[in-house]
């Protein structure tokens, strides 16, 4: 796709009255599109069906009803899962564990090329992880490992990026640093993020729209971030009365005591 066609606002995966889960739903309908350029966060509470949607979206797990619509043959997508997921026994190095995110450019069964070779490195350098590139993967810390993951995902030079908790496991700096490089990556290209996430500060002060889900209450809503950060509109999400304030250019929200 040349650059001329990437252009921003673009619609690229679209989900039409979907219905999510395995057997039985897990909510009402719901739709959502997603545009080229845009950060999405998708945050409710733990065991919400956040994951269950990704991969519906992915097409990893067929809807029960709806359908998804990939709105370019072409589209290239990549997904982080959550780090705790992952077999940590890996036999792998850093450079293959990153290089498995430039498969859908040479396809299984073939050496990669020198140019998949150099984007791979630049991209463990760009996370900057370029001098680990021969230890390892599973020698790394849980924060580089992440990292590593974030490499293998931009290596495939994806129009749309999930991941799954991508701070997951971090202490304050690494997933500080881990959300600035997302948004650094979002602005500087035309590709697309989608990040779960339960962290809501975390979440609310990176993104641009919003995703809220919780199958408990049957909630499912999208919008803007200005539209869905309200202290009005993070109460119906969890259930419960929390309130909303700025600080060093960070929204925090906290959970009201009770009188």
């Amino acid at each position: 796709m040349s650059s001329v066609e990437k252009q921003i606002g673009q619609p690229l995966v679209r989900l039409k009255d979907i219905s999510l889960g395995y057997k039985t739903p897990l909510m009402s309908p719901v739709n959502l599109e997603i545009c080229r350029g845009e950060f999405w966060g998708m945050v409710g509470p733990n065991g919400a069906g956040k994951t269950t949607l990704a991969k519906t979206l992915l097409g990893l797990i067929p809807p029960l009803a709806g359908r998804v619509e990939w709105l370019r043959p072409d589209l290239a997508l990549s997904y982080t899962p959550q780090r705790h997921k992952l077999d940590r026994r890996y036999p792998l190095s850093v450079l293959e564990v990153t290089m498995m995110g430039r498969f859908g450019q040479f396809g299984l069964g073939r050496r990669p090329s020198d140019l998949d070779y150099q984007r791979v490195h630049e991209e463990l350098d760009r996370i900057g992880l370029g001098a680990e590139a021969s230890k390892p993967f599973r020698a790394l810390s849980g924060g580089q490992q992440q990292r590593v993951l974030l490499a293998r995902a931009l290596a495939g030079e994806p129009d749309l990026m999930i991941l799954d908790e991508p701070a997951e496991g971090m202490d304050l700096l690494g997933a500080h640093d881990v959300l600035k490089f997302l948004r650094g990556a979002n602005v500087q290209s035309t590709m697309s993020v989608l990040m779960i996430s339960h962290h809501v500060d975390d979440v609310i002060s990176s993104v641009d729209h919003l995703c809220f889900v919780n199958k408990t209450s049957d909630l499912f809503e999208v919008g803007t971030c200005c539209e869905m950060g309200s202290a009005e509109q993070l109460s119906k999400l969890f259930g419960r009365a929390v309130e909303t304030h700025s600080c060093a250019g960070k929204t925090h929200v906290h959970v009201q005591e009770d009188l």
